[in-house]
C-alpha cells in the first residue's frame, strides 16, 4: 500500500473516536474543520460574529435549563422579531445591491450575449419538460436518461429550471417522491416541526454564519433564517443517528434557495436515501475517511506529480477535503456559479462525481501547489478556488469521470477501502481479546 494513505489511516483513527462520544460533542467535532462557511462568490469564506444570544450560551447546568433554554431558542424563531425592518424598503435596498443570484457583491456587468444564450437555452428546456400536477403543485418531468437530458445538464442547468430539473433527477424522474413525500411533508408539519431536539443549541450557533452573504439569510430570525432552522430540526429528529453535523448546514441553505421549506427537507431526505449520505455525517465520519482514500488513489493515477509533492510536503486529502466532501463543496470551495454547475452533475451522476471535482481542482490549481510548501498548499486548498471558465472545468471533471467509470475505478478503489478497513477491525479485537 502506497505510504500517501497512511494520513487517511491516522485521521480515520483520530475521526472515528468520535463515535463513541454524545451527540452534542459530535456537533461540534467538525466547528474548526467547517466554521465560516458563509458564501461569498469569488472571494474567501468570509464570517460573521455570532449574535448576542449565541454569546450568551454558557454551559447548561441542568436538564431542566437545557429544556428551558432549547424552548428560547425555538421560540425565536417561531416569532417574528420586532426589530424587522420595513420589508418592502430593505429588500429593495437588498435588490439592488445582489448579484443574479441574490448575494449581496460588488457587481460586475452581465455580458448581453450570456443573457441571450440563457433566454435559448431555457427555451429548450421547457420544449424537453413535461407539465406534471403532484400534491396540487404544476411540476416538470424530463427523461433523465436520454442523450439530450444529460449532454444539457453538462453544458449548465439554466437557473429558472433548477428547482425542477434538480428534484426530478433526485427522485428517479418524482418516482421516489411519488412514494415517500406525501409521508415525510405530513411528519414534517404535524411530527418534526412539534418535536424537541438536542441539536438546537447547535443549529442555532451555526445559522447566523451559513450563507450570510445571501440576501435570504442575513436578517436575524427572518423568513430565510427560521425555514433553516426548521429544516435542520426537523432533520436531526428524523435521522437520529446522524442528527445534525455543521456541514449539513450550507447544504440545506442552498436547498432553500430553489425550493419552499417542506420541499428543501424532503430533498434533503432524498439525498440522504439516493447517495448513502447518513454514513457520510454519521458520528465516526466513515463515508468521509472513504472519500479521502478514494481521492488519494484517483490522485496518485491521474496527477502522480502532484500527488508525490503534496506527499512530500505532509499534505494529504486529510488535512484540507473535509470541507470538501462535509459540505458537498457548497462550504465556499469554489465561486458560487461554479458551485451550481457542480450541483448540476451532481444531482444527475450522485455522489461519486465530488471524487472527480476535486480531481480537476487540484488539476487546474497544479502549477501553483507544485510550487508551494506545506503552508502554501494548505493556503491554497484552503481558500475559495478559483474557475476561470465554468464550461472548460465541467468538460475536464466529465472527461476524469467517464475515464475512470469505464474501468470502474472507483468501485476498486471501494472495495480496497472496506477491505483494509474490515481487516484492521478484525486486528483489533484479535488484540483487545
Amino acid at each position: 500500500m502506497s505510504a500517501i494513505s497512511d494520513p487517511v489511516h491516522d485521521t480515520q483513527c483520530t475521526l472515528s473516536s468520535h463515535a463513541t462520544k454524545e451527540s452534542s460533542e459530535h456537533e461540534s467535532d467538525l466547528t474548526e474543520m467547517t466554521a465560516n462557511t458563509s458564501m461569498t462568490p469569488e472571494r474567501s469564506i468570509t464570517s460573521t460574529p455570532p449574535p448576542p444570544q449565541a454569546m450568551n450560551n454558557a454551559k447548561i447546568s441542568s436538564p431542566n435549563r437545557q429544556q428551558q433554554q432549547q424552548q428560547e431558542i425555538r421560540q425565536s424563531y417561531m416569532v417574528v422579531p420586532e426589530a424587522v425592518p420595513d420589508v418592502a424598503t430593505e429588500m429593495n435596498k437588498w435588490f439592488a445591491d445582489a448579484d443574479r443570484y441574490g448575494f449581496l457583491e460588488d457587481k460586475t456587468e452581465i455580458d448581453p450575449k450570456s443573457i441571450q444564450k440563457e433566454v435559448e437555452r431555457s427555451s429548450k428546456w421547457h420544449a424537453m419538460a413535461e407539465p406534471y400536477s403532484a400534491r396540487q403543485e404544476i411540476v416538470h418531468r424530463f427523461d433523465i436518461h436520454s442523450t439530450k437530458f444529460v449532454k444539457r445538464v453538462y453544458k449548465g442547468i439554466p437557473d429558472c429550471w433548477r428547482r425542477d430539473a434538480w428534484y426530478c433527477m433526485l427522485t428517479d424522474e418524482l418516482r421516489t417522491a411519488n412514494d415517500d413525500d406525501d409521508d415525510l411533508r405530513m411528519r414534517y408539519k404535524e411530527e418534526f416541526l412539534t418535536e424537541s431536539s438536542s441539536h438546537e443549541r447547535q443549529i442555532d450557533l451555526d445559522i447566523p454564519r451559513t450563507m450570510y452573504g445571501h440576501i435570504m439569510f442575513r436578517q436575524r430570525y427572518g423568513q430565510g433564517q427560521r425555514a433553516l432552522f426548521n429544516v435542520l430540526r426537523a432533520f436531526s429528529i428524523y435521522d437520529e443517528q446522524v442528527g445534525y453535523c455543521q456541514g449539513m448546514a450550507n447544504v440545506a441553505a442552498l436547498l432553500l434557495i430553489y425550493f419552499e421549506e417542506e420541499k428543501a427537507f424532503t430533498a434533503l431526505v432524498h439525498m440522504f436515501q439516493r447517495d448513502g449520505l447518513h454514513d457520510l455525517f454519521v458520528p465516526g465520519f466513515p463515508s468521509l475517511m472513504e472519500s479521502f482514500y478514494i481521492q488519494e488513489r484517483l490522485l496518485e493515477k491521474n496527477l502522480p506529480k502532484l500527488a508525490r509533492h503534496l506527499h512530500a510536503k505532509d499534505v494529504s486529502s486529510a488535512t484540507y477535503a473535509t470541507r470538501w466532501y462535509i459540505t458537498l463543496f457548497t462550504g465556499g470551495v469554489v465561486p458560487y456559479h461554479t458551485l451550481l454547475r457542480i450541483l448540476d452533475i451532481y444531482f444527475l451522476v450522485g455522489y461519486d462525481i465530488f471524487y472527480f471535482v476535486a480531481l480537476a481542482l487540484l488539476k487546474t490549481h497544479q502549477d501553483r501547489l507544485l510550487k508551494g510548501n506545506m503552508e502554501d498548499c494548505l493556503a491554497i486548498l484552503g481558500s475559495t478556488l478559483s474557475v476561470e471558465d465554468d464550461d472548460r472545468f465541467i468538460r475536464q471533471v466529465r472527461k476524469l469521470y467517464t475515464s475512470n467509470a469505464s474501468k470502474q475505478t472507483v468501485k476498486q478503489f471501494k472495495e480496497q477501502y472496506r477491505a483494509r478497513t474490515h481487516n484492521t477491525a478484525l486486528w483489533y479485537d484479535f488484540y483487545r481479546a
